[in-house]
């Protein structure tokens, strides 16, 4: 039996994520560049990304830890310069959103897509 080929498998998410989903940025704030002390205003720091920004199942909404209002936003990996995590904040046609849970797709070590819970 042959091993998966999870590149591959990530070069296809990114293809069908681009062919079907749209640019957004995830933004991550960055402390000022001063002393530590007084590191100074922090500076936003958008990365590109390519998503596809979904409902989520009614089945899956209980109105605690998923709302009505929440998107399940598939990220891809490839060419995302950074791993999204829950202080960073995802423009989404413009409008910012928080980020809830980040549950990244990784069988292999290997990063094929991020799912992303992001909330308004």
């Amino acid at each position: 039996m042959t091993a998966f080929n999870y590149p591959r498998a990530q070069a296809t998410a990114l293809r069908l994520l681009d062919k079907l989903g749209a640019a957004g940025e995830i933004v991550r704030e960055i402390p000022g560049g001063r002393p530590v002390y007084d590191p100074g205003e922090p500076v936003q720091t958008p990365y590109a990304c390519t998503m596809a920004v979904l409902r989520f199942d009614n089945k899956d909404i209980d109105g605690t830890p998923i709302k009505a209002t929440d998107k399940k936003v598939y990220i891809a990996a490839k060419r995302l310069a950074i791993v999204p995590v829950t202080t960073d904040k995802l423009l989404i046609g413009g409008v910012s959103h928080t980020i809830v849970r980040v549950v990244p797709l990784n069988p292999s070590g290997l990063n094929v897509y991020f799912e992303v819970q992001a909330r308004s």
